[in-house]
């Protein structure tokens, strides 16, 4: 009997398509809106109001092109220091690195030490921020849905 092992497992494994993550424009403002709508645990923010903000895009492969899946928002506030204002992924496509690397993208498009507001119960949130090195910082007593909530503050440093 011969044995013998594959030395690269996920070689046979079927992959995820690309994401590709680019900034977004204004003609990316109603995807932008549809994933917002469709993530009732992000900031639900006239899609207007990110006129002022940058925004990086996450796409997938699609029949006809690219499709936006996901989008976060941020600002740089001062030379070392920005902030994430609003995080959200397509349900349809979550679970499949879209929050990943629109973080990964982020960090490696802000300056400096970047902070967050994340609802305290988004356990999911805090967990994915923890696992790309985010750490808590504070907390924002009865800061979400109208003083309900506590705001869990967290950094990340470059």
């Amino acid at each position: 009997m011969v044995e013998w092992y594959l030395s690269d497992p996920a070689a046979i494994l079927p992959r995820e398509p690309a994401i590709e993550i680019r900034a977004a424009t204004e003609r990316d403002y109603p995807a932008i809106a549809r994933i917002q709508q469709a993530s009732p645990e992000a900031a639900q923010w006239p899609v207007g109001d990110y006129s002022g903000f940058r925004i990086l895009l996450a796409t997938l492969p699609a029949e006809r092109g690219r499709i936006p899946v996901g989008f976060c928002a941020w600002r740089q506030s001062t030379p070392d220091e920005a902030e994430l204002l609003n995080l959200a992924v397509d349900p349809a496509s979550r679970r499949r690195g879209v929050a990943s690397a629109l973080l990964t993208a982020l960090a490696d498009t802000a300056l400096g030490t970047v902070f967050l507001e994340v609802a305290e119960p988004n356990l999911a949130a805090v967990t994915l921020y923890e696992h790309h090195g985010w750490v808590r910082n504070g907390v924002r007593k009865a800061y979400y849905d109208r003083g309900k909530i506590n705001a869990i503050v967290m950094q990340k440093r470059p």
